[in-house]
């Protein structure tokens, strides 16, 4: 910890300097990562001197697949609960998620970690409950003695601008969250100094690998993304110019602009406007006509095509979800075809996982439960996102019950769609001595029809 403001102030400003070199330069790094995030892309080659036309053409040629990339893996890590290695419903640091509405905002820290390498939560004691944050991350900033350390030395979160106008910065170190303001034209100063009493910087990460450098999954494919950009840039342009079938004429005396107070006084005019809608004419006996033949696009579709399937090949995705190929597939061949990304995001659980428990172990720690903050053996429970039929996963798990006496209750959490809510209401039907017939009772609600008024009798005729 700082030992005086000035040295509070100086750390600040290093750490500022730090974050701004890694995050401020929108060519390299994470700022070129969040530029193309945004669909600013670096546009395709034009030689010198070209029209506006062209340069319009490569403005729209932008086709941005890359936010796309992250949220396929975004919208398969869903923590769905937190258990200790011996329970059977979730263990007591899970009311913290809960209250801190974690549930929404955990995918702050799952994209910051797949968009540009590392993200951060923050951790911090509370009223009723600890304050557990995900923190943008092009907006935080942490340094550590050793890479592998649980928790980092110093951290930043850039937290914004006060009302007027001074930017405000948070340092946090093992014992002291300082809040520094810097007003316009002014040096940085310390406007608050506050007590956390954790003994530990309360930052953790979350890194999408944990060897070598953190460069998330968009960095790599950069380069994949520009060459699309190029196959649909000469895609438009043959578009524009070659789809169109040109004409030629011979045989014709070319006019030329008879007016002597024109500066354009005998120079050749075009004869013919060529358009899809206009027909040469001419009296001339001489004259012959012709066109050539239209540019074949098909090359630069397969191109284009050929660059979106490297892309999802090198990003671990199945080609479907970003072609939208497939179609009429059954359940286990669209499962075959996302078994590489379904591996990836186990990949990711195992990692993330490690870190959500590290956060909830420090947020029990804060709120004084130093049994839960001792757990290493609880573990956080990931929702199975997996493309499943229902009938083949219920007739399996129902054999498992059957044929290898496994409790049927441990099999609830393996049907596909079902969360830690719905397992935790069957457990409490299951404990009611009319569980069962609570159940039927609302099936039968389900499946009953709204009775038919009775009709009156007809009339008898005489």
């Amino acid at each position: 910890m700082p030992a005086t403001d000035g040295a509070v102030v100086g750390l600040a400003e290093e750490l500022i300097a730090e974050h701004k070199a890694a995050t401020g330069n929108p060519h390299d790094g994470a700022g070129k990562i969040a530029r193309y995030l945004r669909g600013d892309h670096d546009q395709p080659y034009a030689p010198r001197g070209a029209r506006d036309e062209y340069r319009e053409l490569a403005r729209k040629s932008i086709t941005n697949w890359l936010p796309l990339i992250s949220e396929t893996y975004v919208k398969g890590l869903f923590v769905d609960g937190y258990r200790a290695a011996s329970g059977k419903e979730n263990a007591g640091p899970w009311r913290y998620w809960q209250e801190n509405r974690l549930d929404a905002r955990q995918t702050i820290a799952h994209r910051g970690a797949l968009d540009f390498g590392a993200s951060f939560v923050r951790v911090l004691p509370g009223g009723r409950v600890p304050s557990i944050r995900p923190l943008p991350a092009l907006k935080t900033h942490a340094v550590y003695e050793d890479d592998d350390d649980e928790f980092p030395v110093f951290g930043l979160y850039e937290k914004g601008r006060s009302r007027d106008g001074a930017d405000l910065f948070e340092v946090y170190d093992d014992a002291v969250v300082h809040l520094l303001a810097r007003p316009k034209g002014e040096k940085l100063r310390i406007v608050r100094q506050d007590l956390h009493r954790l003994g530990r910087t309360p930052f953790v990460r979350f890194r999408d690998r944990l060897d070598g450098e953190n460069r998330g999954v968009i960095a790599p494919l950069i380069v994949l993304q520009d060459r699309i950009n190029e196959a649909v840039f000469s895609l438009l342009i043959a578009l524009q110019f070659a789809s169109f079938r040109q004409r030629w004429a011979t045989g014709l005396a070319i006019p030329t602009v008879d007016d002597p107070e024109s500066p354009l006084f005998g120079q050749p005019v075009e004869p013919f406007q060529a358009a899809v809608d206009r027909l040469w004419v001419t009296d001339s006996p001489d004259a012959k006509f012709g066109s050539f033949d239209q540019t074949d696009v098909t090359g630069h579709l397969e191109t284009y095509g050929s660059g979106v399937r490297t892309l999802a090949a090198i990003a671990q995705l199945s080609p479907h979800v970003l072609l939208g190929d497939l179609v009429n597939l059954s359940a286990d061949a669209l499962a075959a075809a996302e078994a590489s990304t379904q591996r990836k995001i186990g990949e990711y659980e195992t990692v993330f996982g490690e870190s959500w428990e590290s956060a909830l172990r420090l947020a029990a720690f804060a709120a004084g439960d130093k049994t839960a903050a001792a757990d290493t053996t609880a573990q956080v429970r990931w929702r199975d996102t997996e493309a499943r039929s229902m009938a083949a996963a219920v007739d399996a798990l129902g054999k498992m019950v059957t044929m290898l006496a496994v409790p049927a209750e441990a099999a609830w959490e393996r049907i596909p769609g079902v969360t830690q809510d719905d397992i935790e209401r069957w457990r409490e039907m299951a404990k009611s001595p009319d569980g069962l017939a609570q159940l039927a009772a609302i099936f039968d609600r389900q499946s009953a029809t709204p009775a038919q008024p009775e009709k009156e009798p007809a009339p008898v005729k005489e």
